[in-house]
C-alpha cells in the first residue's frame, strides 16, 4: 500500500468515525432517539402541505392530488441544503478543542455535518421514492438520484467551507446565514413550480435545476433543459473549488481565532 493510499484511507476512517460521533450526539438522550431524522422531516412536510394544499391551495403540473409528491421532491433536499451550511458554519468553533491540539485536516470538520445532513436525508428519500413508487409508480429517472445526490453535496460543501471561515472571523454570520437561507428557500422552485414573471431569478438559481433533477428522478418529471445542467455543473464545480481553496489558505490561522 502506497503512502498516498495509505493517507486517504485514514482521512476515510477518520470521517467515518467523525460522521458516527456527530449523529449519535444529535439524538442522544432523546425519547424517540433516531426516528426523529424521520419525524422532522416529516413533520415540516405535513405543516406546508396542510398549508399549501388546505389554506392556500397549490397546483402542479400534475394537478392538486400530485403537489404533495411535488413539495416533498423539492423539500427534502433542501432541508438538507439548509442544515448542512447552517451547521457548517459553526463546526470550526464548536470543534476549537481539535483544531488547536490535533494536527489533522481540519477541512473534515466541515464535511462531517455536510454528510450527517445527507445521510439522513437518504433515509426520508427512500420513503419518499417508496412511498411514490406506490402511488405513481417507478420513474425511469430513478438512476438519476445519485447524480442529484452528489452534485446536491458539493454544492453545500463548497458553500459549507466558505461560511465555515467566515464564521471565524465574522461571529455574526450564523445570524445573517439564517434570513439568507431563508430568502433563497422563497426564491427557489420548492414550494411552487418555476414562475414565469420571476424567470431571470429562477434561471440564475442553481437551486433550480437541483430541484429539477430531484423530481425527474423521483416523479419521472421532464428533465430539466441542457443548459440548465451545465449551469448547474459550472456552479458545483466552481464553489467546490473555491470554498477548498479558502478554506486551505486560512487553515494554518484558524487555530488563533477560535
Amino acid at each position: 500500500m502506497t503512502p498516498t493510499t495509505t493517507g486517504l484511507s485514514n482521512r476515510l476512517y477518520l470521517l467515518r468515525e467523525l460522521v458516527k460521533r456527530d449523529l449519535a450526539a444529535r439524538f442522544a438522550g432523546s425519547t424517540l432517539g433516531r426516528a426523529w431524522a424521520i419525524a422532522q422531516p416529516l413533520g415540516l412536510i405535513c405543516v406546508f402541505w396542510f398549508v399549501f394544499s388546505a389554506l392556500i391551495p397549490m397546483r402542479s403540473s400534475g394537478g392538486a392530488g400530485s403537489y404533495i409528491h411535488f413539495l416533498v421532491a423539492g423539500l427534502i433536499p433542501w432541508l438538507a441544503i439548509a442544515e448542512g451550511v447552517n451547521r457548517s458554519a459553526t463546526s470550526i468553533i464548536d470543534n476549537s478543542a481539535m483544531v488547536k491540539r490535533m494536527a489533522f485536516q481540519t477541512e473534515l470538520l466541515v464535511v462531517v455535518p455536510n454528510a450527517s445532513a445527507v445521510l439522513l436525508e437518504l433515509i426520508a428519500l427512500l420513503i419518499a421514492v417508496a412511498f411514490s413508487a406506490f402511488s405513481r409508480g417507478v420513474s425511469r429517472y430513478l438512476w438519476l438520484l445519485p447524480v442529484a445526490l452528489l452534485l446536491q453535496f458539493g454544492l453545500q460543501l463548497g458553500i459549507g467551507w466558505i461560511v465555515a471561515v467566515m464564521q471565524v472571523f465574522f461571529r455574526d454570520l450564523a445570524q445573517v446565514l439564517g434570513f439568507a437561507l431563508t430568502i433563497v428557500f422563497y426564491l427557489s422552485p420548492i414550494l411552487y413550480p418555476p414562475s414565469a414573471r420571476f424567470e431571470s431569478i429562477f434561471a440564475w438559481n442553481p437551486v433550480t435545476p437541483l430541484a429539477g433533477l430531484f423530481r425527474s428522478a423521483m416523479l419521472a418529471s421532464p428533465l430539466p433543459s441542457a443548459s440548465s445542467i451545465v449551469f448547474l455543473l459550472v456552479v458545483v464545480v466552481s464553489v467546490l473549488a473555491f470554498g477548498l481553496l479558502v478554506f486551505r489558505r486560512a487553515e494554518a490561522t484558524l487555530a488563533d481565532y477560535v
